[in-house]
């Protein structure tokens, strides 16, 4: 269920934004919010939340709230939200956890790919890389918050809703490729392996290398 979910809210969602957005029919896309919002409040826990990130419930709170309240309104302009916050709440994320008490988020990663155990040069090499993704991240707000102000709705959804998750895709292969060719002595776990490991562990393990606190 929470693999569906965040299939669900990751890949199909964004599609299906844009696809309403080309069709003309935003106000769907505004309810389709609401609900994915609600239901991502209800698997991060809402009931309780422990060993979740408060921003997320936080955030998740805010765009089903501003939701209903477009939908009452007819308006569209909560549908600008959801990239802007997503990126704020990920540069958060990735850049606490590059203070002094915490381990950077891309070094958790690697933790799980190589169970617990990082080889010598990957630490320096996760650290640097969290740095990329928090740049990343700032980048990707800014365009958001521009694009918002000054495209047509069609070319914003286009960027956050389609290009974006290609950006991030390149990103993530391009690393994962420096990787294996500059450490591919210490073997590679590849990024779909990975991603199934995330999905198997829960929001509320506060070992949980995103909604978990990550201090050593």
């Amino acid at each position: 269920m929470r693999a569906l979910l965040l299939t669900l809210g990751l890949v199909l969602y964004p599609l299906a934004v844009h696809v309403l957005i080309v069709l003309q029919a935003p106000g769907i896309a505004v309810f389709g919010l609401v609900v994915v919002s609600l239901a991502y409040l209800l698997v991060l826990g809402f009931r309780g939340g422990r060993g979740v990130a408060p921003q997320w419930l936080w955030m998740y709170g805010l765009l089903a709230v501003t939701g209903v309240i477009s939908l009452s309104v007819r308006s569209v302009h909560v549908l600008f939200l959801p990239p802007i916050l997503i990126n704020l709440g990920l540069l958060t994320v990735f850049g606490a956890s590059l203070c002094t008490r915490a381990v950077p988020l891309v070094e958790r990663l690697m933790r799980i790919a190589y169970a617990g155990a990082l080889p010598p040069g990957l630490a320096t090499l996760a650290r640097r890389l969290t740095w990329l993704w928090v740049i990343f991240f700032a980048g990707m707000a800014v365009l958001s918050v521009a694009l918002a102000h000054w495209a047509t709705l069609a070319v914003w959804s286009l960027f956050v809703n389609v290009l974006y998750y290609f950006f991030v895709a390149t990103m993530l292969i391009l690393q994962h490729l420096y990787r294996h060719f500059r450490f591919r002595q210490y073997g590679t776990v590849s990024l779909w392996q990975l991603g199934r490991q995330l999905t198997r562990m829960s929001p509320r393990d506060p070992n949980h290398p995103i909604f978990g606190s990550g201090r050593r």
